[in-house]
């Protein structure tokens, strides 16, 4: 004889609940806020892979934090009119919820409150929601129709990210801050409405969005954070408002409205060389990023900064040439440029030098940029000068097999020396490896062909142990006395 299953019920803050296997229901009553839960801790977790639908009676205010995390099954959620906020991950990795009703009473929509909803097809958010917080609907890549009330006043970072079948999109003109990446990733969306009253986007905020085509920046937009439009590898243009007086577009590129600041080069241009204009003092982060057409950009003698990332993956470009002026560089401003050859200094550049057209700090106590296409030689030993290796210094290093590594070296950045599939052997001549900073992923590779980490004699028990150089421990060998 079958057992049968009863309801079970309880209290939680205010409120009371009750989950009945019947119909997969949960019903939360009573007049007050639903508490915040640490991850998996609200009192019905147990059945989250049964809760398939979710009743939120009248007298509810607040949706706590991680209220309804990971109930798999929800295909239904009622939120009634009252609620003010839904907190942080409450409806986060709903895999099978497929549409939701905001209703107007809600003001603030919390960091990734319906995160990674994987089959959620429509979202309705209703005017009286004023910000939609970090990651709140990121990687709900079913997402097709989205519609912003107009009282919306911030959309934080990430909070639209991968929602890859979003067409279409009108941002309202009463947002004051677009987040950063806010719109990273949405690969099918073609059209963009950019409304009259915004005032900042940050960076990154409508980046990988490869359908779109082109955009409007309204006159209200003061600033733009770097590589906003980055790797939208079908725009082909964007345009200012003519009364805007912070950018200005000139030969379809943009620029700050003095022309001081390159802030977005199109990646869909087909020019193979371009000179920066004399004007210019910076080009901006992410500025050409992903452009496959140019192969030299000569940079003006008055530019005085390249921002990190700023010629990332331009995989045409083979020479670049910094003047005596340029004495400020972000991070790996060469990024996997693979068919990069040799970045030149200015002898009287105060800051940088190069040696075989590998790029250095002038007292070369920092290797910065190790050339992806450089091919003369598949050795390379750092010099004994050098002290710490940048991020990404040499990332992706098309023909490189042989990395010496001196004694000097104390630092070694993030992925300096990721994917150099053809890196066979690394030698390191360090005695203590506790006395090198290893970032993460520094040397990672996902070639199958087994990598050599040589280090000096009577230290490869100390490697072996190193947490650092774990994906060299089955293949660390001991140098041989030089004779």
């Amino acid at each position: 004889m079958s057992k049968i299953k009863m309801p079970k019920s309880g209290e939680t803050g205010q409120l009371l609940w009750r989950y009945d296997p019947k119909d997969s229901s949960l019903t939360l009553s009573g007049t007050g806020a639903l508490p915040d839960y640490p991850i998996g801790q609200a009192p019905w977790f147990e059945f989250n892979d049964q809760i398939d639908m979710i009743v939120l009676k009248e007298g509810v205010t607040r949706i706590g934090d991680y209220a309804f995390y990971n109930c798999t099954e929800l295909t239904s959620v009622e939120i009634p009119e009252g609620v003010t906020y839904i907190g942080e991950s409450a409806f986060a990795c709903c895999q099978s919820l497929e549409s939701v009703t905001i209703p107007g009473s809600v003001t603030e929509i919390g960091e990734g409150a319906f995160e990674s909803c994987d089959s959620m097809l429509a979202l309705e958010l209703t005017s009286g929601l004023k910000c939609v917080g970090a990651f709140a609907f990121s990687e709900c890549v079913a997402l097709r129709e989205l519609v912003l009330p107009d009282t919306v006043e911030r959309i934080g970072r990430s909070a639209f990210a991968g929602t890859m079948a979003l067409h279409e999109l009108v941002i309202p003109g009463n947002v004051q801050e677009i987040g950063d990446n806010a719109f990273n990733g949405c690969i099918q969306l073609s059209s963009l409405t950019l409304s009259e009253g915004i005032r900042v986007i940050e960076e990154m905020a409508f980046s990988n969005c490869s359908d779109l085509t082109k955009v409007l920046i309204p006159a209200s937009v003061e600033r733009l954070g770097d590589g906003v439009f980055a790797d939208c590898l079908a725009m082909e243009q964007i345009s200012v408002a003519p009364e805007s007086e912070h950018y200005v577009v000139r030969d379809d590129i943009l620029y700050s409205k003095d022309l001081s600041v390159l802030v977005h080069y199109p990646a869909s241009k087909e020019e193979q060389e371009f000179t920066i204009p004399e004007e210019v003092r910076k080009i901006a982060g992410l500025a050409f990023a992903s452009n496959y057409f140019l192969m030299e950009v000569m940079l003006g003698d008055h530019l005085e900064e390249v921002g990190s990332y700023a010629f990332a993956r331009c995989s045409s470009l083979s020479f670049m040439s910094l003047p005596a002026q340029t004495t400020r560089l972000g991070v790996s401003p060469f990024h996997d440029c693979i068919m990069l050859l040799e970045i030149e200094v200015d002898p009287n550049n105060p800051c940088y030098s190069s040696i075989d057209g590998i790029l250095y700090n002038k007292e070369q106590t920092q290797l910065i940029q190790y050339p992806a296409g450089l091919y003369d030689d598949d050795v390379y030993r750092i010099p004994d000068t050098v002290q710490e290796i940048a991020e990404n210094a040499g990332y992706d290093a098309q023909d490189l097999e042989v990395l010496v590594i001196p004694e000097s070296v104390r630092k070694i950045g993030d992925m300096a020396f990721a994917f150099c599939d053809k890196l066979r052997k690394v030698e390191i001549r360090v005695a203590d490896p506790a006395q090198v900073e290893v970032g993460i992923m520094a040397l990672f590779s996902v070639a199958g062909t087994a990598r050599k980490l040589i280090v000096p004699k009577g230290s490869s028990k100390l490697y072996k142990k190193s947490e650092s150089w774990l994906e060299f421990t089955s293949n660390i060998v001991e140098a041989k006395d030089k004779g």
